[in-house]
């Protein structure tokens, strides 16, 4: 053996002999703890065909996570469309912010339009929620003119008073013309304005019974929704259907999974069913609710002190969760400092640090570790 090998070997050994016994005395470091996933080649394929966007007919569209206040997919979302009744969205929040749904109305003649309807007749008297009922289960254009006559005196000061709210709450691309959605010169409204439309009147549990009913007796008038979805569809519950020649067919669907709501918008689509449950697939195949569970991870819920006694932890306040895309976003993490003080002569419930979660460098949420 040359020289030149020797020195080679005793070099290879005592880099073995290195990684072997470690640079000194084991620490205990509190570490990053997330979780560890290898795919193979035909995994990774199948998530890669699984987040291909699918073939969507509609012109506009937008899934979006309530509880993530995220919009997670959008197509033209900012493009004025004939919302067709859709607009029964805004009319519907006017009648519920107006705090008038005992108020009687009689139904005149000229409530009664053509297009869909509740089956209204000139003479009879129902009250305002009942005519809520009529507007967004049947999706009734005779209930529309009833409830804008009566709340705003006439219909064109109702229509005014549509424009002015989505004024307040952002809707540039919106405008309208008449509280139903029938087709009219210069009606229209954004996909991403009617999501910001509808998060507003998830605030009333009156208007989530009524549009997660499948069917309702009101008045006498037997209504079924035009919402196809509902008790079809696992999870769906609600919210909003319309169709016209200009419009096409638009739908604006709500989900609930585990807990969650997820809304679904699509305009000038020509399968708004196909459309929707395609997004809602893509949705379920893409994206994952993380949870960040102190109690749960062995590295935060114990600590060893230097005599070898361990102190159990735990960890106050909610348990803070996270939206993430399965490919892109990055992992949901957890950070732990510890005063020095636990360990003997610490308390039962003594707090003693905390627990920080992030995504990527964006702080979520944090929550006091105590001792158990």
């Amino acid at each position: 053996m040359t020289r030149r090998q020797r020195v080679l070997c005793y070099v290879i050994l005592n880099c073995i002999a290195l990684s072997l016994v470690g640079f000194g005395p084991p620490k205990l470091v509190d570490r990053e703890v997330a979780a560890t996933v290898r795919l193979g080649p035909g995994e990774l394929r199948q998530w890669a065909e699984a987040a291909e966007a699918p073939a969507i007919s509609a012109a506009a569209l937008v899934v979006y996570d309530v509880d993530a206040q995220r919009s997670l997919y959008a197509r033209r979302a900012d493009a004025a469309l004939p919302p067709a009744s859709l607009t029964k969205l805004m009319t519907a929040l006017l009648v519920l912010e107006s705090g008038h749904l005992d108020d009687e109305v009689t139904i005149l003649d000229e409530d009664l339009m053509g297009g869909s309807s509740m089956g209204l007749a000139a003479g009879e008297t129902l009250t305002v929620q009942e005519l809520l009922w009529g507007l967004l289960v049947a999706s009734g254009n005779d209930a529309a003119m009833a409830v804008a006559r009566h709340l705003a005196g006439d219909v064109p000061g109702f229509v005014e008073a549509m424009n002015r709210r989505a004024a307040e709450l952002g809707m540039d691309q919106t405008s309208f013309r008449n509280p139903h959605g029938l087709d009219e010169e210069g009606h229209v409204a954004g996909a991403g304005d009617l999501i910001n439309l509808t998060l507003r009147l998830l605030d009333y549990p009156l208007f989530m019974q009524i549009v997660g009913s499948r069917t309702a007796e009101i008045a006498g008038h037997i209504l079924i929704n035009t919402n196809e979805l509902l008790g079809a569809y696992p999870g769906a519950n609600g919210v909003k259907t319309g169709t016209t020649d200009t419009a096409g067919e638009c739908l604006m669907a709500g989900f609930e999974t585990e807990g969650r709501q997820v809304l679904i918008v699509v305009l000038g689509s020509s399968d708004r069913y196909g459309d929707v449950e395609k997004l809602h697939s893509l949705y379920q195949a893409n994206y994952v609710w993380a949870a960040g569970n102190a109690d749960d991870l062995s590295v935060l819920n114990r600590l060893y002190g230097p005599d070898g006694a361990m102190t159990f932890l735990q960890a106050q306040g909610e348990i803070v969760s996270v939206l993430r895309h399965r490919w892109g976003d990055p992992e949901l993490t957890s950070f732990r400092s510890v005063e020095e003080r636990t360990g003997e002569g610490s308390q039962s419930m003594d707090v003693v640090g905390r627990v920080e979660w992030r995504v990527g460098d964006v702080l979520l949420g944090a929550q006091e570790l105590t001792v158990r």
